[in-house]
């Protein structure tokens, strides 16, 4: 039997992008072949475009207009081969240049088990290895059965030179990276192994790297995680990873006297994480053991940000009651940080918290959450030891405590509802306090609470699509023994219109503020929002805020105001 031309070379293609599949999955390829129930290219995705206008009174250095368009388009090809497309574009900083680039193109095309990521992609290894740093470049992932891999390799950085106009912007070198991972998962157990590595190209810059004291740096780190069910409600995981960090990778350089003379930094410098956890779950409770160490100044290139030098130890407890209307929650943790003994100063910090929801019926929830956080600091000075003349001095002038309580609980009632009304009312209270304490005595001045609560009250009339709110809110601060009262109501209304394709709704506000009870400012707001649904593919949403303020704390008074008008147009298909 004789086949077309054109389904043998299509039959070819798609066994070579997918060789891997067809070498270790049975293909049948009569099913791939059979093309007449399927189409050939299948296009569906969106594009959206946003403008905003903003003017003020005092505009502090904003942008008068930006704009944002963004579009996602997903590709199929037989059915079989997926490639999506995404793309950012906006105007934001367009006079300046960063590390990283705010416009992004990025594309994901996908075959059965296999994904790739090209252009300006972001992946995760492990927490303390590849942790969504945005590269520029390539990625892929593959998950065979129980197996994953993925692999990457791009630019992490763009250069960027030195401008002293913009000292915000520090620059940068180019800085280029790859990493791998490798995972299996066994049902009961799973095993992996990352590793990750960057390095900044170096190279002659405009800029004195000794004076602001950015060098080329180079990164190696690895991880490595597993995990086991040991009893059928007992699970024990496990993560350890090591980072390896030079900063500066500079050349040597020969001296005029012929000698070797290096301006390399100090020997790469090691740093260790580590991280378990133990769960087990009996009778509906659930206990869970948590530790957590991270060597102080670790880092790795493939992440924005790490919290290091410290180490925890977490308890949790979970139970259901009341035929599972009632659930609580029991948290603590004991946290410490100065693990090599190099600060100045030491913390300890104690951390316990509480949550309980209840459910009684339908239409009535309650959750009520309490936590209270205590740090204690001792600050190690030289000159309590130098200047100290009995061995009973300064014993606690330099150890503070730190306490730091809160206490939320949030009520829905629904008082009624049926087909022509439904009224509901929605309160929040919270409250907090921290104060630092030296000794047995609250330092003055370092006492600060603050109370914030809210009403509100919904009406929804079903027949014509509109539905009402009106609330309050309070809030109370005092610190450095002042108090600051901010009050005011709110009311926001919505209707549906032309048989809910199309949305508008306004909102306004008004709120005081208070400094040892004297007014201090007025804050009016007016928020108004459309949408708008056009040929079942096309919508159209607008917005404008205006906000105007009287500070009355200023003499004579002084009024500011400002405007933002936004309009979008979307397009789906």
């Amino acid at each position: 039997m004789k086949r077309p031309l054109h389904k043998i070379l299509i039959t070819v293609t798609i066994l070579l992008l997918g060789g891997s599949v067809a070498y270790t999955q049975n293909v049948d390829v009569e099913k791939v072949m059979n093309f007449k129930d399927k189409k050939w290219f299948k296009l569906n995705g969106g594009i959206s475009i946003n403008g905003t206008y903003y003017d003020a009174s005092e505009m502090h250095d904003r942008q008068p207009f930006t704009y944002h368009l963004n579009g996602n388009l997903n590709i199929s090809i037989l059915g079989l081969l997926d490639i999506p497309l995404s793309f950012n574009l906006n105007n934001f900083g367009t006079q300046y240049s960063y590390p990283s680039l705010p416009n992004r193109l990025s594309l994901h095309p996908s075959y059965k088990w296999i994904r790739a990521h090209i252009g300006d992609v972001s992946m995760v290894f492990s927490p303390y290895t590849l942790n969504g740093h945005m590269f520029t470049g390539g990625g892929i992932e593959l998950v065979p059965g129980k197996w994953s891999i993925a692999a990457m390799g791009g630019r992490l950085l763009r250069e960027v030179a030195y401008d002293p106009g913009v000292p915000a912007i520090p620059p940068t070198y180019p800085r280029w990276g790859t990493g791998l991972k490798v995972r299996r998962d066994g049902g009961n157990y799973f095993a992996g192994v990352s590793f990750f590595t960057a390095k900044d190209r170096y190279k002659e810059t405009s800029f004195y790297a000794d004076s602001l004291g950015i060098f080329p740096k180079s990164n190696v780190a690895v991880g490595l995680e597993g995990g086991a069910t040991i009893f059928p409600d007992l699970r024990l995981s496990a993560e350890y990873a090591f980072s390896s960090l030079h900063g500066d990778t500079r050349p040597v350089l020969a001296s005029d006297a012929g000698e070797q003379v290096s301006r390399r930094g100090e020997a790469p410098t090691f740093y260790h994480a580590v991280k378990a956890t133990l769960d087990y779950t009996f009778f509906k409770n659930t206990i869970g053991l948590g530790y957590e160490r991270i060597d102080p100044g670790y880092e790795t290139l493939g992440g924005y940000y790490f919290n290091n030098d410290y180490e925890n130890f977490t308890l949790n407890y979970a139970r259901p009651l009341f035929n599972d209307k009632m659930s609580v929650a029991l948290s603590g943790g004991v946290q410490r940080d100065d693990l090599d003994g190099s600060k100045q100063d030491r913390n300890t910090r104690i951390v316990g918290s509480a949550n309980v929801t209840y459910s009684p019926g339908e239409r009535l929830n309650m959750s009520l959450s309490a936590s209270t956080f205590q740090g204690y600091r001792v600050i190690k000075s030289q000159f309590d030891y130098i200047n100290q003349t009995t061995p009973y001095e300064n014993l606690d002038t330099l150890n503070f405590t730190q306490i730091s309580q809160n206490l939320d609980f949030s009520l829905s009632w629904m008082i009624q509802q049926d087909k022509t009304l439904s009224q509901n009312i929605v309160f929040f209270a919270g409250y907090q306090e921290a104060a630092d304490r030296q000794g047995r005595y609250i330092l003055p001045g370092n006492l600060s609470r603050f109370i914030n609560a809210s009403a509100v009250y919904g009406l929804d009339l079903t027949p014509v699509n509109t539905n009402f709110t009106l609330g309050i809110n309070v809030s109370n601060n005092y610190s450095n023994q002042r108090s600051f009262l901010t009050l005011g109501p709110t009311f926001a209304m919505n209707m549906k219109l032309f048989d809910s394709k199309a949305l508008t709704g306004v909102s306004l506000s008004f709120n005081r503020s208070y400094d040892q009870s004297v007014p201090t400012a007025d804050v009016f707001n007016c928020r108004w929002n459309g949408t708008i649904q056009l040929f079942k593919s096309h919508s159209l949403q607008s917005s404008a805020i205006f906000q105007q303020q009287r500070r009355m704390k200023q003499i004579p008074v002084k009024k500011t105001r400002s405007f933002t008008g936004q309009l979008g147009y979307m397009y789906n298909f």
